[in-house]
């Protein structure tokens, strides 16, 4: 068992004898005192906490995982944004047209934005699937821009950033980019 599952075992032990101790603290009394009263709010008080705790265990299950994919996904943008501004370099560099800049400053541009992408506990996965496969497309891009490949294929970059623009939309099919967890 990794420390984070034995944190919450441990934890969701203890609110569950402190409920055991409130029970038999309220059964001491009539139903009618005062006292019973005051251990039965103390239950519910308890029993309430436990509730809670419940509900927020598979977030916390998933966080280790979360935090993980949020640095492939950050690292993986960033590189690809670095590799971008290295072909935008190169086109100057090796005297190429400039029309490849209607091809990488696009590509620079998303890769520099998606750095800054929120990684959530609901999505991460979808979110580290697109930055590994950006490394794919960014791969293509360079092949192409260098004359390696055909330009022909600048299609399949375009379906591979569809591809990646999918998986990294929100649920509510909102920008992904705000502030971090």
């Amino acid at each position: 068992m990794d420390s984070t599952e034995q944190q919450i075992t441990e934890h969701l032990a203890k609110l569950q004898r402190e409920i055991g101790v409130r029970r038999a603290e309220a059964l001491e009394y009539d139903v009618d005192a005062d006292e019973f009263t005051v251990e039965y709010a103390r239950l519910v008080e308890a029993t309430s906490e436990l509730v809670e705790f419940e509900e927020t265990i598979p977030a916390r299950l998933a966080e280790p995982e979360r935090r993980r994919s949020e640095r492939i996904v950050t690292w993986s943008w960033r590189g690809e944004a670095v590799v971008g501004a290295v072909l935008i370099a190169l086109v100057f560099v090796l005297d190429h047209s400039a029309w490849w800049l209607v091809l990488l400053v696009p590509h620079f541009a998303l890769t520099a934005a998606g750095c800054y992408q929120k990684v959530d506990t609901e999505q991460h996965r979808d979110r580290r699937f697109a930055a590994l496969t950006l490394h794919m497309v960014a791969l293509l891009i360079a092949l192409i821009s260098l004359s390696v490949i055909t330009r022909w294929c600048i299609l399949a970059a375009a379906a591979g950033w569809l591809l990646i623009a999918g998986l990294s939309m929100d649920s509510t099919g909102a920008d992904p980019k705000g502030a971090r967890r």
